[in-house]
């Protein structure tokens, strides 16, 4: 199989796609996609996989910018972008009007955004490592100051008098697991802003999701704040506001704002009921082709645990995803896939594999395509199946880096 594969023309590969995608009925932005695991293999051999619409993404951004009064957004693309491919996005979202840049917790994946050709300004929110810190500032990749230890990294890094060192300041309000403490001294500042070098460019921290206790973290922001400005440093850019506060309190929005879920069309569940006011869309379908169909009979059960007994003589399907690849193994109290047009129950999940009842009919056939997550049908969608489950709506997050991108102009 290996040796086919290398051997697949470049031509006969895109011809392939271009039939594939037809089929799927969406319009192929890149016919050649980039695949992080299967780099040149056909696409019909690849299983599972995930969709990602550029159409989609670009008319989030707008609407989030709508929602934040016409603020600016940072894009947060932690976690591969809630494991939908973080290159992928952030190349889509590069080229709107309403994103200020984007925010990433690895060192690694700022340099691998800079790689892929992103231009907008990058800011790693997280540690790097000393190996990677001159190609971070050579990257133009601004830098976090969230502790004293940090601080010395950042000033050790100043070496070429011709470039400078973007440093944003990292306060800690009372989230706990992130950045320097609002309470304490200012000399932690002080080798930043003493070194010309350094250009300090901003000032941020995140907000817990108890909404009270939200607006005492903006006293202790605004506090910080004007004590630092005393001191004769210049704060341009500020910002705390995630998904969730960014709908919930206005006076959180500040000089941009920096959610995440908002981007991939999901509301955090407490405020799911403005997904009327701001129609965001769906971006991703995560699919599969059917692997196997089996007639099992009436007593019989499935999986490792026998979660499921077959009620009567019934088909049952199998897809080749499971937990392992980051579907959410809670699918089986209820979920649907999507086959044909027709949803279908899951009813087993396990590491590699999930199960779903097709019924006494044979209405499904091996390679017949199944959407697990997209914008097909409202129980299908994020939300719709949270709903089913009774869970979060924070599913992607879990997607594995290993599974391939496809990106489209848009799904029809």
């Amino acid at each position: 199989m290996h040796t086919k594969i290398m051997k697949t023309s470049r031509r006969s590969f895109f011809k392939k796609t271009a039939l594939a995608t037809t089929a799927l009925g969406v319009i192929p932005v890149l016919v050649k996609p980039h695949t992080a695991s299967f780099p040149g293999v056909p696409r019909e051999l690849i299983n599972p996989w995930i969709e990602l619409s550029a159409k989609a993404y670009l008319h989030n951004a707008e609407l989030i910018s709508k929602m934040a009064r016409g603020k600016p957004v940072l894009a947060v693309l932690k976690n591969n972008a809630y494991g939908l491919g973080d290159v992928e996005v952030a190349k889509i979202l590069d080229k709107s009007p309403h994103i200020h840049g984007f925010a990433l917790v690895k060192d690694n994946r700022c340099l691998a955004l800079r790689a892929a050709g992103v231009k907008k300004p990058i800011l790693l929110m997280g540690d790097f490592s000393n190996s990677l810190g001159p190609q971070l500032v050579n990257g133009e990749i601004t830098l976090s100051a969230f502790s004293k230890e940090s601080c010395k990294k950042i000033v050790s890094l100043v070496v070429d008098p011709g470039r400078k060192v973007k440093v944003q300041l990292y306060l800690d309000t009372g989230l706990g697991r992130m950045g320097m403490p609002y309470d304490q001294p200012l000399d932690w500042i002080t080798p930043l802003k003493e070194n010309s070098q350094i250009a300090i460019t901003g000032l941020f921290s995140t907000l817990t999701t108890s909404l009270d206790f939200a607006k005492e973290q903006l006293e202790r922001f605004e506090q910080f704040k004007d004590r630092v400005i005393a001191t004769g440093v210049s704060i341009k850019n500020t910002h705390i506001a995630p998904s969730l506060s960014l709908l919930q309190l206005q006076e959180s929005h500040m000089t941009m704002v920096r959610p995440g879920i908002l981007l991939h069309g999901s509301f955090p569940l407490a405020v799911k009921s403005q997904s009327k006011e701001y129609p965001l869309a769906p971006t991703f379908r995560l699919q599969a082709r059917v692997i196997r169909m089996e007639r099992l009979k009436k007593g019989e059960t499935i999986g490792f645990s026998r979660f499921y007994e077959v009620k009567q003589d019934e088909w049952i399907a199998t897809l080749p995803i499971g937990w392992a690849d980051g579907y959410d193994s809670s699918a089986e109290n209820g979920a649907k896939v999507m086959i044909n047009n027709k949803l279908y129950t899951v009813v087993n999940v396990n590491a590699s594999h999930c199960n779903l009842v097709v019924g006494q009919e044979h209405e499904v056939a091996v390679g017949d395509i199944a959407t697990l997550i997209g914008p097909d049908a409202p129980e299908i969608t994020p939300q719709g199946f949270s709903a089913l489950i009774d869970g979060n709506n924070y599913l992607q997050i879990n997607y594995k880096e290993s599974l391939p991108k496809f990106v489209f102009d848009a799904f029809r």
